[in-house]
């Protein structure tokens, strides 16, 4: 092999060293990214499944509170009291907690915070790598 053949294996070896660093710190970078993004998503949807776990914990208080109304009230006109208690009866207690509307909103945030984290994800993606 002349010197001038070996210079040139040796530069083009350097030139693929180089590339392939590069290439793979890029994919790291990507990689990370991707991580973050899907732990993210992980994140958002456990907060989702919690809050809809809450609204039907809501909706199940809800039912229970009204059904216990009813039965009161079916309970009183069959069987009128021929005399007086000593202790009234008490009232229900209403369900606690947010209602349907509170968790409606709280989702939409949720969505909105969603799609906004997206899309500065999105812009951090694209700065890092240019459309091709």
């Amino acid at each position: 092999m002349t010197p001038l053949g070996a210079k040139t294996l040796a530069m083009s070896v350097a030139a693929g060293l180089v590339v392939a660093s590069g290439a793979s710190a890029f994919a790291q970078t990507d990689l990370r990214a991707l991580r973050q993004r899907d732990e993210m998503l992980q994140q958002q949807d456990i907060a989702r499944q919690d809050a809809l776990a809450a609204q039907r914990e809501r909706s199940a208080a809800q039912s229970r509170y009204d059904t216990q109304l009813t039965l009161r009230a079916l309970n009183e006109t069959a069987t009128p009291p021929t005399r007086p208690m000593l202790r009234p009866a008490l009232s229900p207690t209403p369900p606690r907690g947010p209602t349907a509307d509170d968790m409606a909103a709280d989702i939409a945030r949720m969505d909105r915070l969603t799609d906004q984290a997206l899309a500065a994800g999105n812009a951090r993606l694209r700065a890092i790598k240019p459309a091709s």
